[in-house]
């Protein structure tokens, strides 16, 4: 192996090898390694193992008021500068060798050439003579390993399969390297080798290797440093230990600590004496751990000079307080927490718990809503923010929410007449009791529109607390149906008509004649000022219940039939539209999430 300095060659043989590198002229390189040395990582490991000595040292004995090296002896510093100074040289001459690296002119790295391998990865370039190389191998992952007695080298390969043809190439050269070949052939081969001409073009001056001038002073530097950060340090780390030490006193906060330190004469007796009384008993006040502890200190200590301990302490009691109330997971106990600490200041963390509880309502709605139902669950988070924005109230059941009604709008029916002249022409047509309109009104209508608003106010009300919202049937809305629909309060009006199926059902014993029934329902979620009601609509058709007729044996009196199976596809319909209604809403009890 030969050490060749690159800064030392001739200029054409500087810029060959520089093309030889790249690879852009013969001889190019069979393989390569781009890479630099370790040695960056040698002087920053010294770098570090001083420092951490003078972290050892600063350590030892660091606010230990039994310890002899409390506070450092001033023979100390001499240790506190030769480390410290260590510490620096280690960084600058990484520095300076990076600086080097950076200045080549050409990319740090190992190169295997048709003569040789070159070893680039500094200025000083270490070349092998192919004709020199020991040993030629395969590694794992396809890498090549070239060994010269007991140097190896090893080169990764991007395409492993590549490896055959590689190491094939280089015991070529190796053959033709140990065959001594003549000067024409070796300028094919060795980038050292001088060109036959040479370009009258280029330049003859050699490249020269630049050195900052912070580098020739590096060790006078490194002294300078050394002294100023080692002494800082000593001094520093004595001021430290005292602070430490006064700390401890205070931390024991007993008469002899504080004595044995006031002898040592850092001056704090006067604030030993001012604070030391009221602190001890604030310590005890806050070990009781409730705010009226807190206030009854405040009473007797009315002014301290830790006035800005004792605020943080009632905050510190406040927040705890808050915490217990947030923890119970309900807005009652969250209210009764404001209630009886009306100014505890904690409005950002208070208002935070409680947003926490109607997010955590509408995580409880989308946990049981069906798939689908995202614009449900939308809703929900503009109902749940009416909700806290409007706040809940007390009543005798306890905190309960803003109510939501459950209110149904009939609508006039479009052509529920003509099925009364339809059954007027059939031939078990009995007078004005088989009129379907006769059935169709607000007698039998009332009660089916109470009971499934209570379902439908009952069915909505298990999916949140009553603390947050409720749900309640609403007063019936009058009106057409082109009058817009506005409300002061969230509601769930449910509109509809009634029609004739077209669909009728005869029978001569008993003799009876029934038409079918449609239900058209719109169902309109809305919310005070708010301009995207939630909307649905279902058509319903109710087949006249036959098995329900051929269950009369007697002969009834006139329209009582009539009104029970009208009366039963009624209630079947409204039925039917509460469970579908529901069911776009929550998942069946036994359905997987």
């Amino acid at each position: 192996m030969n050490v060749i300095d690159f800064y030392t060659l001739p200029r054409a043989i500087q810029d060959g090898l520089i093309e030889a590198f790249r690879g852009r002229f013969a001889p190019a390189p069979i393989v390569s390694r781009l890479g630099t040395r370790r040695i960056i990582v040698a002087w920053l490991a010294v770098s570090a193992a001083a420092g951490l000595l003078l972290a050892a040292l600063c350590a030892a004995g660091l606010g230990d008021v039994n310890s002899p090296l409390a506070l450092h002896p001033t023979a100390a510093a001499a240790a506190y500068v030769l480390l410290a100074a260590t510490t620096v040289v280690g960084v600058l001459q990484a520095l300076a060798y990076n600086a080097d690296l950076v200045s080549l002119p050409f990319t740090p790295g190992l190169f295997v050439f048709p003569a040789n391998l070159i070893d680039a990865r500094d200025h000083r370039l270490r070349v092998f003579s192919l004709a020199e190389l020991s040993r030629i191998s395969a590694a794992p992952r396809g890498a090549v390993v070239l060994t010269f007695g007991g140097t190896r080298h090893a080169f990764p390969l991007e395409d492993p399969s590549r490896s055959d043809d590689v190491i094939r190439e280089i015991e070529a050269a190796w053959s033709r390297m140990k065959a001594r070949p003549d000067a024409a052939e070796l300028r094919r081969l060795d980038p050292f080798a001088p060109a036959a001409i040479e370009s009258p073009f280029a330049s003859p001056i050699p490249l020269s290797r630049e050195v900052p001038g912070w580098q020739s002073y590096r060790w006078l530097l490194a002294a300078a440093v050394g002294v100023t950060l080692g002494l800082g340090l000593f001094f520093l780390r004595n001021r430290m230990s005292d602070a430490r030490m006064y700390a401890a006193a205070r931390a024991r906060d007993d008469v002899a600590a504080y004595q044995s330190y006031i002898t040592r004469g850092r001056g704090h007796g006067e604030v030993v004496s001012q604070v030391l009384l009221p602190r001890a008993e604030l310590r005890l006040a806050v070990a009781k751990g409730s705010v009226e502890a807190i206030d009854d200190f405040i009473r007797a200590y009315p002014r301290t000079g830790i006035q800005a301990e004792v605020a943080a302490a009632r905050r510190a009691a406040l927040a705890a307080e808050l915490e217990r109330a947030r923890e119970v997971g309900t807005l009652a106990a969250l209210l009764a927490f404001a209630e009886r600490y009306p100014k505890h200041g904690l409005d950002k963390a208070f208002n935070d718990a409680r947003h926490a509880l109607y997010a955590r309502a509408l995580d409880r709605y989308r946990s049981e809503m069906p798939e689908g139902s995202e614009q449900n669950a939308e809703f929900v988070r503009r109902l749940l923010a009416y909700a806290e924005r409007v706040g809940p109230e007390r009543t005798p059941q306890g905190l309960r929410g803003p109510a939501v009604q459950v209110r149904f709008r009939r609508l006039p029916s479009q052509d529920l007449k003509r099925a009364d002249d339809l059954v007027m022409k059939s031939p078990m047509f009995r007078g004005v009791t088989s009129l379907p309109t006769r059935y169709v009104d607000a007698t039998r209508l009332d009660p089916q529109e109470k009971r499934t608003a209570s379902a439908l106010a009952e069915g909505l009300a298990r999916g949140f607390e009553p603390e947050l919202v409720t749900f309640e049937p609403g007063p019936p809305i009058e009106g057409a149906a082109e009058e817009p629909l506005s409300v002061t309060s969230p509601s769930l009006v449910v509109s509809y008509r009634v029609e004739s199926s077209g669909i009728a059902y005869g029978s001569k014993k008993p003799q009876i004649i029934i038409m079918g029934l449609k239900f058209f329902f719109k169902t309109k979620f809305m919310l005070p000022g708010d301009a995207e009601p939630l909307l649905t609509s279902d058509e319903i058709a109710r087949r006249v219940p036959a098995g329900l007729i051929q269950q009369q044996t007697a002969a009834p009196r006139p329209g009582a039939l009539e009104a029970i199976v009208y009366e039963s596809m009624m209630r079947d319909a409204f039925i039917d539209l509460g469970e579908r209604y529901l069911s776009t809403w929550f998942r069946k009890r036994d359905e997987p999430r």
